[in-house]
């Protein structure tokens, strides 16, 4: 899994995260970083759990509202369809777990940010 945050101007890093995010790993020490943003979230349980809310809550983190189910409204997902794309189009395959990753991280910095920003409007 993957964590990462973009907006009109600014990305964050692209963080490979072991496993699964559940409300106990939840919120990561890279939410830390961004305190003064308005988050947007998919809904997902691990991001409504009552200890994330209170965490952004107690940090003053707004929340934007946003119906459930609704990707093809999230921004993010351009960058995310975008970013499979492009690992996947890469010549050589991943030989073992770590190569996806910085293959990941690679296309994140040098090349999704860029193109999926000029595709998406924001």
């Amino acid at each position: 899994m993957v964590w990462g945050g973009v907006s009109q101007h600014h990305r964050t890093e692209l963080v490979v995260i072991a496993g699964n995010l559940n409300a106990g790993r939840h919120p990561p020490p890279f939410l830390q970083a961004h305190p003064d943003m308005t988050l947007q979230h998919d809904n997902a349980k691990s991001h409504t759990a009552r200890s994330v809310c209170d965490f952004l809550q107690d940090r003053n983190v707004s929340v934007l509202p946003w119906p459930a189910k609704s990707p093809d409204l999230n921004p993010i997902e351009h960058f995310w369809d975008l970013l499979d794309r492009r690992v996947r189009a890469r010549a050589i395959p991943p030989r073992n777990v770590q190569e996806p990753a910085g293959a990941l991280a690679e296309e994140w910095v040098t090349s999704v940010y860029k193109n999926a920003k000029a595709s998406s409007g924001i």
